[in-house]
């Protein structure tokens, strides 16, 4: 499955440039219903001295800690496994409201249920910070969080002056105020540069469990490490999950968990998927959605249609409702169902195969999702020199930006009508 390409709805020059050169580039912080947190201490700020003993005399009968963690160069399931790691707890009672990007700094809220002071109180790990707790009866789940603030660094723009850069910039946002940022979703929920999460969720639809497995531990990626890449080839050609259980080189551990059993179970591939963490297992079923979403953006663009609404459109707030297809879901009437029915059938699935008697985490009801979203307290904070590139580009810029976005929402979005390249 070849992953498709993004349209814009604004007409402006891009910048050029690209992101995420080095994780500062790339802030995000989190706003919830009753907090605002904010990156404080990464990269190198050393975090002020915590009492612990006194934090744990007021613990009185509240179970959950809440914390500030802050992040650099890491995914939020992996920092969880680190913080659960050490405080020798099961990730389990470890509460989120959301994902984080991994090639970012980043900052969440997060619940401990029951941490001892022992263990907390000697916590480290260079690339997470935590801090500014607070005993609660409530844990952090996934419906705290509202917004997610960003603070993006672009780099490596040439061949423009800053007023230049000040004129696109201010051009591309008024455009965008006044239609809405498409909705889409970002390559992160796709497995960023390898591209499989939706590839596996689609082949679990079918419940080709083999499949799916063999995809995500051996489709390779231009771009990926060059060990891993080695390493997905000669599993593919030997299919010896025991020789490669122990040696893969993956930094995430999820292609291990998964040759660990297929090690001792070679057929059973339905258990190798069960042995990943829930929220893992949850993500390829929602990547296949959210591929289909995506694609129905882009057949709406590809009939002349852009972010009007057609006939058989549910309109809310100003913005089209498209569906996140599911078991529960039906198609639309005139034109609109007509572009929902050519999908899928051109997918090869219907609404019933997103049901799995056999195993209900890979089911879906299905919901909406609007076309075209807000654009929230957007400033261009900088226009300077790019530090970084002056040896390979010279006199090369930096914009620095930002913005806050909904939750679920994607900020490679709003950069790729700034920028103007598919590859940012």
């Amino acid at each position: 499955m070849i992953f498709m390409k993004f349209y814009y709805t604004t007409k402006t020059d891009g910048l050029g440039g690209r992101i995420k050169q080095i994780t500062s580039d790339f802030i995000v912080s989190e706003i919830g219903a009753d907090y605002r947190t904010s990156v404080k201490y990464l990269p190198d700020k050393r975090i002020e001295e915590l009492d612990w003993q006194k934090i744990f005399s007021e613990k009185e009968n509240y179970e959950q800690l809440l914390l500030d963690m802050e992040k650099n160069n890491l995914s939020t399931t992996s920092a969880i496994s680190q913080l659960s790691r050490f405080l020798r707890v099961s990730k389990k009672r470890v509460g989120y409201a959301g994902l984080k990007d991994k090639r970012a700094i980043t900052s969440q809220r997060v619940s401990v249920f029951e941490p001892t002071l022992e263990r907390l109180s000697k916590f480290y790990f260079k690339n997470i910070k935590v801090y500014n707790p607070q005993w609660s009866s409530k844990r952090i789940d996934i419906g705290d969080l509202k917004q997610n603030e960003f603070i993006v660094t672009i780099r490596q723009i040439t061949g423009k002056s800053k007023d230049d850069i000040k004129e696109a910039i201010d051009s591309c946002i008024f455009q965008i105020v006044n239609k809405g940022l498409l909705n889409y979703f970002g390559e992160q929920r796709f497995g960023g540069l390898r591209e499989v999460t939706h590839v596996v969720g689609k082949h679990l639809l079918r419940k080709d469990y083999r499949s799916a497995v063999m995809a995500y531990l051996t489709q390779e990626s231009p771009g990926e490490d060059e060990l891993l890449a080695i390493a997905r080839k000669e599993l593919s050609e030997d299919l010896n999950f025991g020789k490669h259980a122990s040696n893969f080189p993956d930094k995430s551990g999820y292609e291990s968990i998964m040759l660990n059993h297929l090690a001792k179970n070679p057929d059973d591939f339905l258990g190798a998927i069960k042995a990943l963490p829930k929220s893992i297992q949850y993500l390829f079923i929602h990547a296949y959605q959210a591929y289909l979403f995506n694609e129905l953006i882009n057949l709406r663009f590809e009939n002349g249609f852009g972010v009007e609404a057609i006939e058989g459109d549910v309109v809310r707030d100003g913005s089209v409702l498209l569906p996140l297809f599911g078991f529960q879901s039906s198609f639309s009437e005139g034109k609109a169902g007509e572009l929902e029915r050519h999908l899928l059938e051109s997918e090869g699935v219907s609404f019933s195969d997103f049901y799995n008697q056999e195993y209900s985490v890979l089911s879906s009801k299905g919901e909406f999702r609007p076309m075209t979203t807000r654009v929230y307290d957007f400033k261009l904070l900088d226009i300077s020199e790019d530090e970084l590139n002056q040896e390979e580009l010279p006199g090369s810029l930096k914009v620095k930006v930002s913005f806050t976005l909904d939750k679920g929402e994607y900020a490679t979005v709003l950069l790729r009508e700034l920028i103007k390249r598919e590859n940012i």
